[in-house]
């Protein structure tokens, strides 16, 4: 297969592949508001409110490449951009190592187009995702570099580090499929007896990790706040495994997610699928760690739910079909495609209706006069995936109002920002869910304690996943209230009553 038709195909799916990002006004992403929010403080350096504080985190994907980007082109257009180079990082990457595994170009790795909108992506895991990209193609370089171990191993090195600054746990998914790939032919020279090209193979593999310890142990302090771990229960992991295809309607993507692994199966029930082996180790590593890794990891969350992608971009391009004829190997072809693009069409419909949505709330956030301080009010319930996710969007009126919005990502462990004194603390003290508790639950308890820390607000901003209805109070006076989850009232505190 000539690599300009691979090469070709590839570039046609990824303009299809981001077709949602450009036909809306902002990609319905969980956390994404959040994340640009940041990029407009980075990229202005700060403002009144918050500072920026640059160290060697280990998730700083999207706070290098937005910023530089936006010096040539708008802010919104950056962060969009930064999202198609995840989408070709990562479907790319499992092509060039499909390539570098399999010895010759193939369609079939383009199968993992079918993964990038995935349940990770839809919360917005950016960095997270950026580096399991650069996971997969230095993974691929890898293996092109066989036999070539001083390059290899510079190569490797900046690989390693760029996997670890883009994410944490990007940076171990891309250790352990080294570590997977590295352990055939390792256990090959332990058994033939071998130790002087043992210890030459781990003289090159070791040193891509030596840079990402350090900065590990001396630099980063891994709790940004709580820093409990949990687990759920074990049956979820099953379920789990969907969230690959798990998007806006379950029976469709359950379908689609049933009909993928029937493909693969009947493939490998008539020994029709072959796997690299390195590869499948390393595949068979990182379901490993799934399976041990508990949902909560110190303060990342989710930590066990961004595997199961990875896993699938391994099996896909490590593996070999081997159809009965052409004409099945094409119908097959036009079957995935098809999938593809029907799914890439239900993405289209969603994101399509989130733009007059998005738009009315951005314009709520226009309202506010600069400088405002903002205290935002949702439930437990509001940290949940729903199509059109609001929860995060407040905090664009930092980036389109220059204030100060206490639900703001800034922790010291996770972001180069930082919120100044005194509003850190106050940031720390106003936990969303207990002013929804004060003026939605009418928690009398709450409202003694909370309602002093207030003073120092000028609006309150609530929003749910579900219809809002707040009570009449004194202390709050409607700005906004037209849409049904997004909500703006200003703060009066000298009307408040502490009863």
């Amino acid at each position: 297969m000539r690599a300009a038709w691979v090469w070709g195909a590839f570039a046609i799916l990824l303009a299809v592949a981001a077709a949602p990002v450009f036909s809306t006004v902002m990609p319905p992403l969980f956390d994404y508001p959040n994340h640009l929010a940041r990029m407009h403080l980075l990229a202005e350096s700060g403002n009144d409110y918050y500072t920026v504080n640059w160290a060697p985190l280990p998730n700083l994907a999207e706070d290098l490449a937005v910023p530089a980007m936006a010096r040539f082109m708008p802010l919104d257009l950056a962060a969009k951009l930064f999202l198609i180079l995840i989408f070709a990082a990562t479907a790319g990457g499992a092509v060039w190592l499909g390539r570098a595994a399999g010895g010759e170009w193939r369609f079939w790795p383009l199968a993992g187009f079918l993964l990038l909108y995935s349940r990770t992506f839809l919360w917005g895991f950016l960095n997270y995702l950026a580096g399991v990209g650069v996971a997969i193609c230095g993974a691929a370089l890898w293996l092109r570099l066989e036999g070539k171990p001083w390059l290899r191993a510079v190569a490797s090195c900046c690989v390693a580090f760029a996997c670890y600054i883009c994410h944490i746990e990007a940076f171990a998914v891309y250790a352990l499929i080294i570590l997977g790939i590295e352990a055939v032919p390792a256990l090959a020279e332990l058994r033939a007896r071998d130790p002087r090209a043992l210890l030459r193979r781990t003289a090159v593999a070791v040193p891509q990790f030596v840079v990402p310890a350090l900065l590990f142990f001396a630099f980063w302090t891994p709790v940004a706040s709580g820093g409990a771990s949990s687990y759920a229960h074990f049956w979820r992991k099953a379920d789990l495994l969907f969230t690959v295809f798990d998007l806006y309607h379950r029976t469709f993507d359950v379908i689609c997610f049933a009909l993928f692994l029937l493909l693969l199966g009947a493939l490998a029930w008539y020994r029709r699928l072959g796997l690299d082996r390195r590869i499948g180790v390393a595949a068979a590593l990182v379901f490993a760690a799934y399976l041990l890794l508990p949902s909560q990891l110190l303060s990342g969350s989710g930590a066990d739910h961004r595997l199961p992608e990875v896993i699938f971009l391994l099996l896909i391009a490590g593996s070999t079909p081997r159809f009965p004829n052409q004409a099945a190997a094409i119908w097959a072809g036009i079957a995935v495609t098809a999938m593809l693009l029907v799914r890439l069409g239900t993405v289209e419909a969603v994101w399509l209706r989130s733009g007059p949505i998005y738009t009315q709330d951005l314009a709520a956030l226009d309202s506010l006069p600069k400088g405002a301080k903002v205290a935002v009010a949702f439930p437990p319930s509001a940290v949940d995936m729903v199509p059109i996710p609001e929860t995060h969007l407040p905090t664009l009126a930092v980036a389109r109002r220059d204030a100060f919005v206490t639900t703001l990502f800034a922790y010291p462990a996770q972001q180069p920002i930082a919120v100044k004194p005194p509003f850190a603390a106050l940031a720390e003290s106003v936990d969303p869910s207990d002013v929804w508790a004060v003026f939605v639950e009418l928690d009398a308890a709450k409202r003694a304690r909370l309602l002093p820390l207030m003073a120092q607000f000028d609006f309150v901003l609530f929003t749910a996943r579900d219809f809002i209805r707040v009570p009449t109070d004194p202390c709050l006076v409607p700005l906004h209230t037209t849409s049904p989850r997004f909500q703006i009232f200003r703060f009066a505190y000298a009307a408040c009553s502490a009863g």
